[in-house]
């Protein structure tokens, strides 16, 4: 009986639909920039870390060797630099902190001078101690924070950023340290 109105089934597989079809394209879309995303924020955190954590360890660098020669020494943060080197030489030094009796208890202790590139991508500023204002540093200008054998001369806030997304890192008056640490990552 070949009856018009039932519906026969076949052996042949059926095919997928438009609207099935769309809806696989649109959620792998969504997983790909979702996953892109995710790489990105994760690089641009990587990157802020290691931009404040090298201005850290020199630092906390400085401030070992200040300890160790007893003498101040001076790290300086410039757009395309930072460096540690001694505040003074070793014969100015004995002007300042001593007398000609204690001049032969001294030891003389070589200069130790460290320089690394910053990362051209991220911008540093610098809030001093009791200030609200952030220094921008850019073009020529360079910060200069004095390390000496009993700690930082003053607490500062180190902010690095990329676009939307920022570190800060209050630095420790004593040891040069991290005292604490806010971050935010947003998307560019």
């Amino acid at each position: 009986m070949n009856n018009p109105y039932c519906h026969q089934t076949s052996n042949q597989p059926r095919g997928f639909t438009l609207l099935e079809i769309v809806f696989v394209l649109g959620m792998i879309a969504m997983l790909a920039v979702w996953l892109t995303v995710s790489v990105t924020t994760v690089d641009t955190e990587q990157q802020l870390r290691e931009a404040i954590g090298s201005i850290e360890v020199l630092t906390k660098r400085g401030r070992s060797i200040a300890v160790m020669q007893q003498r101040p020494y001076q790290i300086t943060i410039s757009e395309s630099s930072i460096s540690m080197a001694p505040q003074y030489t070793r014969g100015e030094a004995m002007e300042v902190f001593g007398d000609e009796e204690d001049e032969g208890m001294r030891e003389d202790f070589e200069d130790i001078i460290v320089s690394e590139s910053t990362d051209a991508e991220v911008k540093y500023e610098i809030r001093r101690w009791r200030s609200d204002i952030w220094k921008v540093i850019e073009g020529d200008e360079k910060v200069r924070l004095t390390v000496n054998p009993i700690g930082l001369v003053e607490p500062i806030s180190i902010r690095c950023s990329m676009g939307k997304s920022w570190i800060i890192q209050e630095l420790h008056p004593l040891t040069g340290g991290v005292r604490d640490e806010e971050m935010s990552v947003g998307e560019d």
